[in-house]
């Protein structure tokens, strides 16, 4: 949605260091030896994206006014897509593994980690979202965490490659 890699990763950055520094967003880092191999970044149930004007900044900074508003174009079709994180819980807005750790149980830790997170704040659930064709969804799966919403959108897919989000939930119960 970005554009380009660069400019994904400068806005990445902003938005992730506003949500550590807001409280708002906590990462959880899976280290083998010295090497970082995965992340969770977590967010206290109130979904995949910071408020319009941080993104709104952040964008123009990454990309300049242009890049921003072509990327807003785009980012139109992400929002028919979009599907609310259900309130009271602990939104997990990213799971990333390394390309040559994955399939070595370093999802299924992050995940664990995510819900002993999610138990420590008394979250009933723990929600996310991702691409109805993410083969990620089977780890989700595999760990308890069910598809409860489902949306599609052509112009998504133009743009993605993928049909559209589901929302995936699982329940916690506390210790």
């Amino acid at each position: 949605m970005a554009g380009t890699a660069t400019a994904a990763r400068q806005l990445t950055a902003t938005l992730l260091r506003h949500g550590v520094a807001e409280s708002t967003t906590v990462v959880i880092v899976a280290e083998i030896g010295a090497e970082r191999v995965g992340f969770a970044e977590l967010s206290h149930g109130s979904g995949d994206m910071a408020p319009f004007g941080i993104v709104a900044r952040a964008a123009i900074n990454a990309m300049g006014v242009v890049g921003a508003l072509r990327a807003a174009w785009r980012w139109q079709a992400r929002a028919r897509v979009g599907l609310p994180a259900p309130e009271g819980g602990v939104h997990l807005v990213e799971l990333q593994v390394s390309p040559r750790h994955r399939n070595r149980g370093v999802g299924a830790f992050l995940l664990g980690e995510v819900e002993a997170r999610a138990i420590e704040q008394r979250a009933s659930h723990i929600s996310l979202t991702t691409a109805t064709d993410n083969p990620a969804r089977r780890l989700y799966q595999r760990n308890g965490y069910c598809v409860t919403g489902e949306r599609t959108n052509a112009r998504y897919e133009r743009i993605t490659g993928s049909a559209g989000r589901i929302l995936m939930v699982k329940s916690v119960a506390p210790r």
